[in-house]
């Protein structure tokens, strides 16, 4: 969710030697419209149209932008094999049309899909080939993101200087060059770092302006995303009442989108408010419908972070063979993915269940 390519298409239309037929140029700008507006079903088929004219007219630079930003749409839904999908048809019509820059965007995106699944290995490995690329393109915008993204490695792996670090960097870059998009997906990023550190004061601040500019430039999937990571503060902080709202706003709209991803995690926050209030019972039955709706999603840290809380509540219901369950498997999903400090976590629970 916290991944994503924004905006750098709005800055490339229009680019290269041939100018592409104005109504595909047309079909995509209402498509990515309708993306910030939260409407993604418009917003898809929208792309599809493009993409079709795009191939009659034989433009593959903004072909292979098309598909990317579609798969990005596909991948912040939790549709990753979609998103997979479009994002190696996107880069065959970058080789095509030989665009470096191209290029690079689309192994960014599919190392993005490659940490997703848990494969940090090829994640790495495809983020160092973007960079080259992004670096022999000068794509500055390009080298601020994949920073950004390695900063999200390096929180995963339990190194929070080295990711607060990445993070910093990346918001400084984005901060010369006035592209507030970037800068609010970058705040969301170091948002949830200070969440995880328990400094609640500096996420609730970072999230703030995040929504700023979020409302400002009437970006919805950014402000649901944004609003449900506050939630996750304000039960740090103990209230309750202000994580149910936000909570509730954004599963309200990733709803409406048909956004599954959102929707998994609203849920697995959901469940740890009603936890928080001794609902357990409540808490359980919403689990088990987010873990029911992450299961498509091949977000093995998502489905990791689901059992985690499972044993949590289960732990509480004085269930402890349940818990013993959920913990064994999410520290070995954490450790498959990386998240050694996650892990850690879990295995200290498991060694202080009765045995």
């Amino acid at each position: 969710m916290t991944q994503t390519d924004p905006g750098e298409g709005a800055r490339r239309l229009g680019e290269g030697s041939r100018q592409p037929a104005e109504g595909a140029r047309q079909l995509v700008d209402r498509a990515r419209d309708a993306e910030r507006r939260g409407e993604t079903a418009r917003s898809l088929g929208l792309y599809d149209h493009a993409i079709e004219a795009l191939e009659r007219e034989q433009d593959a630079a903004l072909l292979a932008d098309a598909l990317r930003w579609k798969g990005t749409l596909h991948r912040e839904q939790g549709e990753t094999e979609a998103a997979y999908r479009c994002y190696t048809q996107s880069l065959i019509h970058a080789e095509k049309c030989g665009s470096i820059s191209c290029r690079a965007h689309g192994f960014n995106c599919l190392a993005i899909i490659a940490q997703r699944r848990g494969n940090l290995l090829e994640s790495e490995k495809l983020y160092t080939q973007a960079s080259e690329l992004a670096g022999k393109a000068g794509d500055t915008r390009l080298l601020g993101m994949i920073e950004q993204n390695r900063g999200v490695l390096f929180n995963m792996r339990g190194n929070f200087v080295a990711a607060e670090a990445r993070y910093s960097n990346s918001l400084a870059a984005f901060e010369r060059a006035k592209d507030d998009e970037a800068v609010s997906w970058v705040l969301n990023n170091l948002g949830m770092l200070y969440t995880k550190l328990g400094h609640y004061q500096r996420a609730i601040e970072t999230f703030e302006r995040g929504l700023t500019i979020a409302r400002s430039r009437h970006d919805s999937l950014v402000e649901s995303i944004l609003v449900l990571n506050l939630a996750q503060v304000w039960v740090g902080v103990g209230k309750l009442d202000d994580a149910d709202r936000a909570c509730a706003s954004s599963l309200a709209g990733a709803q409406t989108r048909g956004d599954h991803l959102t929707i998994a995690e609203a849920l697995k926050c959901r469940a740890r408010i009603e936890r928080e209030r001794g609902a357990f019972h409540e808490s359980i039955a919403t689990l088990r419908i987010g873990i029911f709706e992450a299961e498509g999603l091949e977000d093995r840290l998502l489905q990791a972070e689901m059992l985690r809380e499972f044993g949590q509540t289960s732990r509480a219901l004085g269930n402890s063979a349940d818990a013993r369950l959920a913990w064994r498997e999410a520290a070995e999903s954490f450790e498959d993915v990386g998240a050694q400090h996650e892990a850690a976590e879990i295995n200290a629970l498991l060694a202080s269940l009765p045995s």
